[in-house]
């Protein structure tokens, strides 16, 4: 299970960032919107720090329920080939 925290990370650092991009909103904007502070926000984008249960709640309430199941779909499909890779 650790093994995929910092997939986790990454992967989420990803969906968060294109997300911002596509809807056009600035990173404020979002830090707003996750109840979060300017600089935690790029933390998080950055890579610096990881989501908290609440943000990630917050973040995929922003999100369309298309895009929530693409998101859990991608990162599992993601761990999948990861295991994958390992077995080799």
């Amino acid at each position: 299970m650790r093994k995929f925290q910092n997939l986790l990370k990454s992967y989420l650092r990803n969906v968060l960032t294109i997300s911002r991009q596509e809807k056009n909103l600035t990173q404020e904007r979002v830090a707003a919107l996750l109840h979060m502070s300017t600089r935690s926000y790029c933390d998080l984008e950055r890579g610096k720090s990881g989501f908290s249960a609440v943000t990630l709640i917050l973040f995929l309430a922003m999100l369309s329920h298309d895009k929530i199941l693409e998101t859990i779909r991608g990162f599992s499909s993601l761990t999948a080939n990861s295991e994958k890779k390992e077995g080799l």
